[in-house]
């Protein structure tokens, strides 16, 4: 039954990573042409998210220790689908020039 009520804290747990992690990401490319000192904003900006990740794994870990590893899974595989879901949004968009068969 506590695997049961910790999936969905697990589920939302990842989505809040994912979106500190890789929005913080998106927000630091768009600040380096204006920085004046690109390293440090990258470095500082790495290190931060990476920091705070580790530290949400770290604890999704300490308090599921049973079964953590399913878990793990859950959480990383939020994670990654905000990943996806924010290249997807943010991706330029692409017109094609193939000329479809109708258009003879």
């Amino acid at each position: 039954m506590n695997n049961l009520f910790f999936l969905p804290i697990t589920l939302a747990l990842g989505v809040l990573l994912g979106n500190i992690y890789f929005r913080g990401l998106w927000m630091t490319v768009q600040q380096l042409p204006n920085a004046e000192n690109p390293i440090l904003l990258t470095f500082g900006s790495f290190f931060g998210r990476l920091a705070i990740a580790i530290a949400g794994f770290s604890l999704l870990v300490m308090l599921t220790k049973e079964n953590a590893i399913w878990h793990l899974f859950v959480c990383v595989s939020a994670f990654m689908w905000v990943r996806n879901d924010l290249v997807r949004k943010v991706q330029p968009k692409v017109q094609s020039n193939l000329v479809r068969n109708d258009e003879y």
